[in-house]
C-alpha cells in the first residue's frame, strides 16, 4: 500500500504505482517516488540521495519501464507539482512540469503566436528543453529565452541566456551535462489582439496529429529517431512498411496499424513484449536496408 510523507519542499510516496506516470501505461511499481514542490526541493533530493540512481519521469512519454519493481536503489522524480505558468513583462515563464499543450494554449490566451507547433507534442517543458523537442520543422529551442536548471555537477541552481549553439537535433547542452531543468522563459516579440488565426493553427495541428497518430491505445510517442544512411534521411514508418511490420504484434504490444512509427499497448503489454518487438523491428530493418535504428525512447 502506498504511503505518503511530506516535507516543506517535496512529497515522497513509497510503494508507488508508476502506471499513471508513463504514457505506455506499463504496470510497474517503485519503492520511492519524489515530487519536488520548488527549486529547493530538487536540490535537496539530489543532495540527500547521492547514493541512488535518480530517474526523471517528466511527463512519462518517451520512456519504457523495463522492470516490474524498482527497489530503494532507485529514486523516481516527478515534476507534476512544479507546473506554474505566468506572463510578465512581455515574457512567458513556465516551470518544468508544464506540458507543451498547456504552454501552447496559454500563449493563445495571451495573444501570442509562435507556440502553435507545440500543441499535442507529448512531454513537458523540462523534458522538451533537454531533448529540444518539437516537430520536423520547429523545435522548442527556437523560442526559448532563458533556462533555469539545477547543475548536478556544481550542486547549484543556475540560469543561462539561451544561444543557438546550445541546441542540435533532439539535443541540448543541459541534457549533455545531465542538468535538471527547473523552468524556462520565452520572450515575446509581438502580441496580437485578435487570436483567431492562432486558434485555427492550434486546432489544425491537433487535428492533423489525431488523424495520423494512434490515439486509441497508450503509446510513448515516436519510438526511433529518424535514421540516415549515406547522408540520406529515411522515414521509420516507410522502413517498417517495407518490412511488413505494420500491425505486427507480440503479446499485447503492437506496431501501430495506423502509424507504424508508434508502438501501442493494446491491453496489458509487459516490458518483455515491447523489448521483443523492438528487437524484431531493428533486426528486420538492419537485414533488409542495412540501417541501424536508434531508439528515441529511454529504457529505464
Amino acid at each position: 500500500m502506498e504511503t505518503i510523507n511530506r516535507t516543506e519542499n517535496f512529497i515522497i510516496i513509497e510503494d508507488c504505482s508508476l502506471k499513471k506516470f508513463n504514457t505506455l501505461r506499463i504496470e510497474s511499481k517503485a519503492k520511492i517516488v519524489i515530487f519536488p514542490l520548488n527549486n529547493q526541493g530538487v536540490q535537496e533530493v539530489f543532495e540527500n540521495f547521492t547514493d541512488r540512481k535518480i530517474i526523471i519521469l517528466g511527463n512519462g512519454s518517451n520512456i519504457l519501464l523495463s522492470k516490474q519493481y524498482y527497489d530503494e536503489d532507485y529514486i523516481f522524480i516527478s515534476f507534476k507539482h512544479m507546473n506554474d505558468i505566468y506572463f510578465k513583462d512581455n515574457t512567458i515563464y513556465a516551470e518544468t512540469g508544464v506540458t507543451l499543450s498547456e504552454l501552447s494554449w496559454f500563449a493563445l490566451e495571451k495573444g501570442v503566436q509562435g507556440f502553435e507547433f507545440l500543441e499535442d507534442v507529448p512531454g513537458s517543458v523540462g523534458g522538451a528543453t533537454i531533448m529540444n523537442a518539437g516537430t520536423y520543422q520547429d523545435m522548442i529551442g527556437d523560442i526559448l529565452s532563458t533556462v533555469t536548471y539545477y547543475s548536478t555537477k556544481l550542486n547549484k541552481v543556475l540560469t543561462d541566456e539561451v544561444q543557438e549553439s546550445f541546441f542540435g537535433k533532439r539535443y541540448s547542452i543541459w541534457g549533455d551535462r545531465g542538468d535538471i531543468i527547473l523552468s524556462a522563459s520565452f520572450e515575446i516579440q509581438e502580441r496580437i489582439a485578435d487570436y483567431e488565426s492562432i486558434l485555427n493553427k492550434l486546432l489544425e495541428n491537433k487535428k492533423t496529429r489525431y488523424m495520423k497518430q494512434p490515439r486509441d491505445y497508450p503509446n510513448a510517442g515516436s519510438v526511433f529517431k529518424r535514421p540516415y544512411k549515406n547522408g540520406k534521411g529515411y522515414y521509420v514508418w516507410k522502413l517498417f512498411e517495407g518490412c511488413n511490420l505494420r500491425g505486427y504484434q507480440i503479446g499485447s504490444a503492437m506496431i501501430s496499424d495506423k502509424h507504424p512509427g508508434f508502438i501501442v499497448n493494446l491491453d496489458d503489454a509487459t516490458p518483455e513484449d515491447i523489448l521483443s518487438l523492438l528487437d524484431v523491428a531493428q533486426t528486420r530493418v538492419k537485414t533488409k536496408y542495412g540501417i541501424n535504428l536508434e531508439l528515441e525512447w529511454k529504457i529505464i
